[in-house]
């Protein structure tokens, strides 16, 4: 069931059925409504649902009988467990300026009215039903050169933009960098747009990432640099990809919440928590801790606090709480996702999202043994760790060089690796 755009109408929706897409199972989870009155959602769970339940958002919205409302703050009014599927930044730039051409305010959206323009296009498994939908979109074979400069003039508050179909293709992605969803055919390099329906015989589901307007020329190849330094450190990665188009490369990464067997629900940190990710609310310490009471399994815990590692030593400061996150496996279990948005960043005002041992500007070696201790973590497998992570780092010429970076900007990322891991390396 879908409802269609008029020009210069717009019906504000006051309830969702909320739907689950699990690993190729349909599931009727609840309805989430919206007050008006009160300028917040409330959410009921399906009595079916309840018969069986899953443990979608096991801390904030754990399953139970009765109507749950949600918290003012901090995601508007809105569950934290919906707040993931709602596209921000690049997304939410996209539906706006979308909504301006149609001749409707955006600014009388409400949450519920943006999670019915997701729909079933949500990263994840999640699905909004009724959906409101501009009209079909069509999965015609994607020119990565046409939508970076489609993306460019976007940034740059153009008229002449083909809009629709970037919003189409942006699939209610996260993040501030431009990026659509795609098909890709790994063997013949074939890319077609990913529209949310089946994609054809020998394509699966990537994301691919253009410039912002304040990212260097060659971010797309840094960030897969990024990527083969990040999965020599020994981090949990998706498959990534540098796609060559006639006048720039872009950085691709395989889906982690599309499988063979269906979609995988997905819950950032920010939204088990009901954490904003744009304030520093949560630091790495809280973020093991909730690794270990929502995985269960120790090894997990290693894996973040590696990751914790590679970010303090790769100067990746962007490490906020979306950009930590969990899949729920088929048993039902738990697990982290796979590493993403890795790249060199000062972060905010110059700091770590989140703090190392209470330190944001320039944590050390004795902070990042601090967490690891206060993990539990044994002081071998600390060190094993730090060790294996500062050997990657010190190899970022050999991965720099395979994804093609110019020596100059090879040059400038070596600088500011050498000078921090250094730094902590002789702490």
């Amino acid at each position: 069931m879908n409802a269609g755009i008029v020009r210069g109408a717009f019906s504000p929706v006051e309830k969702l059925a909320v739907q689950l897409d699990f690993y190729g199972r349909s599931l009727d989870v609840g309805t989430l409504a919206w007050s008006k009155d009160e300028r917040r959602a409330y959410f009921q769970y399906h009595r079916g649902f309840l018969d069986a339940p899953l443990p979608l958002a096991p801390f904030k919205l754990a399953p139970a009988d009765g109507v749950i409302a949600a918290p003012y703050a901090p995601f508007d009014g809105l569950h934290g467990l919906f707040n993931d599927s709602l596209p921000d930044g690049w997304g939410r730039l996209l539906l706006d300026r979308r909504l301006q051409k149609h001749s409707i305010d955006h600014r009388l959206l409400t949450p519920l009215d943006r999670l019915a323009f997701v729909g079933r296009r949500a990263m994840g498994a999640l699905r909004y039903v009724p959906e409101k939908l501009f009209g079909k979109p069509t999965d015609a074979e994607i020119d990565l050169d046409w939508a970076a400069a489609q993306a460019d003039r976007i940034q740059a508050d153009l008229d002449e933009v083909d809009v629709d179909r970037l919003q189409d293709i942006q699939g209610g992605s996260a993040g501030a960098r431009p990026k659509i969803m795609v098909g890709l055919n790994a063997s013949t390099g074939r890319v077609v747009a990913d529209t949310g329906e089946n994609l054809p015989d020998g394509f699966e589901h990537w994301m691919v990432k253009f410039r912002s307007n304040a990212d260097p020329r060659e971010t797309g190849a840094e960030e897969y640099a990024y990527s083969i330094m990040a999965g020599d450190a020994g981090l949990d990665l998706p498959a990534t990809r540098l796609l060559k188009g006639r006048t720039d490369s872009y950085f691709a990464v395989k889906r982690f919440d599309r499988t063979q067997d269906g979609s995988t629900h997905i819950q950032t940190a920010s939204g088990l928590l009901e954490a904003d990710h744009k304030a520093p609310q949560i630091d790495y310490e809280t973020l093991l801790k909730v690794t270990r009471l929502l995985t269960k399994d120790e090894r997990h815990v290693r894996q973040m606090f590696r990751r914790m590692t590679f970010n303090v030593l790769a100067h990746n400061r962007d490490d906020h709480s979306k950009n930590h996150a969990f899949f729920l496996a088929k048993d039902g279990h738990w697990h982290p996702t796979p590493a993403y948005d890795l790249t060199l960043s000062e972060g905010p005002g110059g700091e770590h999202s989140l703090a190392v041992n209470g330190e944001g500007r320039r944590p050390t070696r004795k902070d990042i043994w601090a967490v690891g201790k206060g993990a539990s973590i044994p002081d071998g497998e600390i060190q094993e760790i730090l060790d294996h992570v500062h050997a990657a780092i010190d190899r970022w010429r050999d991965a720099a060089e395979a994804a093609g970076l110019s020596q100059k900007r090879i040059d400038g990322i070596d600088h500011a690796l050498n000078g921090r891991g250094k730094a902590v390396k002789e702490e």
